[in-house]
C-alpha cells in the first residue's frame, strides 16, 4: 500500500500569486537538491555553469568538459521548467496543484511530491498588511520542513540521480486554452506503482477570508508571529497515488524533463572546483 505523507502548510491566506510563485520555485529547488538530483545547491550550480561559461575558450579536459555539458543541461532544463511554472501560477486561473515525481518515467517513479496550492490568493497589487514578505514566508516553510521528522526520514533514504518530471493540475476552462501548449502538454493520467512513497505539501486557505482586499480575518494582526506557528500535520487517509485528468480538472506534464547527475571526483577533489581558475 502507498504510504502518503500530508504536510499542511498554513500560510494559504497570506499569499499573493507571486508570492505562491516564488514559493513553489523555490520547493522545487529545494527538493532536487535534497533528494540527490543535482550534487550541489540550485545557487552554487547557476554560479559555477556561469563561470565556465565565461571562460568557455580555455582548454579544459574531456572530463570536465563533459561534466559541464550535464550539468549546463541539466540547469537549463529545470530553470525552463521553473520559468514555465511562473508563468503559469501568474496567469487568471491558479493551478490546483504542482506534482513533482523521480523516477525513470511517470508511470514506475519512486517518490512523488504533489503540492496543493490554496483555491485562491490574493492579487499581486494587495496591499494588505496582514500578507507576510516573500522572504519571511520562504523561511518559516523551509524552516518547518527541514525540522520535520517525518519528512527526515524520507529525505535519509537516498535516491540515485534519476529523471525529474513536473505535472501541473488546472481546472477545466470551456472554449479556453488552460495552459500555454509549447511549455505543457496535456496527459490523461498516470497511476503511481504501490511502492512509490507520496509526499502532500498541502497549502489551505480560506476564500472567505481572501476577497481582495477588505477586512481581512486571516492571523490576526501579527502575521509574522503566525508564521512561526506553522504546523506541519501528517495523514495517510488520503489516496494521492494517482493523476488523472477528467471533465472537470486537467493534468499537464511540462516538455521539459530534468536528468538528474552525480558529482564528478578527480583526485579527491569535484572537478566543479577548477572552474573557478
Amino acid at each position: 500500500m502507498t504510504q502518503n505523507i500530508v504536510f499542511n502548510i498554513n500560510i494559504g491566506d497570506q499569499l499573493t500569486s507571486i508570492s505562491c510563485g516564488h514559493v513553489i520555485v523555490e520547493l522545487i529547488k529545494f527538493l532536487a537538491y535534497q533528494r540527490l538530483q543535482i550534487p550541489y545547491t540550485y545557487q552554487w550550480l547557476k554560479q559555477m555553469v556561469n563561470k565556465k561559461k565565461d571562460n568557455e575558450n580555455e582548454k579544459d579536459t574531456y572530463q570536465s568538459e563533459r561534466h559541464f555539458h550535464v550539468a549546463s543541461t541539466a540547469l537549463n532544463n529545470l530553470d525552463f521548467v521553473l520559468k514555465s511554472l511562473l508563468k503559469e501560477i501568474g496567469e487568471a486561473t491558479l493551478p490546483q496543484e504542482v506534482c513533482i515525481a523521480f523516477g525513470s518515467s511517470p508511470i514506475s517513479c519512486k517518490e512523488i511530491y504533489r503540492i496543493v496550492l490554496p483555491t485562491v490568493c490574493h492579487k499581486p497589487q494587495c496591499q494588505s498588511p496582514h500578507i507576510a514578505s516573500d522572504k519571511k514566508i520562504q523561511s518559516s516553510v523551509f524552516r518547518n520542513l527541514v525540522t520535520s521528522e517525518k519528512l527526515c526520514k524520507v529525505f535519509f533514504e537516498p535516491l540515485s540521480p534519476t529523471n525529474m518530471y513536473v505535472f501541473l493540475k488546472k481546472e477545466s476552462l470551456s472554449n479556453q486554452q488552460v495552459v500555454c501548449s509549447d511549455t505543457f502538454l496535456h496527459v490523461n493520467g498516470y497511476r503511481m506503482p504501490r511502492s512509490c512513497k507520496v509526499v502532500v505539501l498541502n497549502f489551505p486557505a480560506n476564500p472567505k477570508n481572501t476577497t481582495c482586499c477588505n477586512d481581512f480575518k486571516i492571523f490576526g494582526n501579527a502575521p509574522s508571529e503566525d508564521l512561526s506557528k506553522l504546523s506541519l500535520d501528517d495523514s495517510s487517509d488520503d489516496d494521492f497515488h494517482e493523476i488523472e485528468s477528467t471533465d472537470k480538472v486537467q493534468w499537464f506534464q511540462s516538455t521539459y524533463v530534468m536528468k538528474g547527475f552525480k558529482d564528478c571526483v578527480v583526485n579527491g577533489s569535484s572537478i566543479i572546483n577548477s572552474w573557478l581558475h
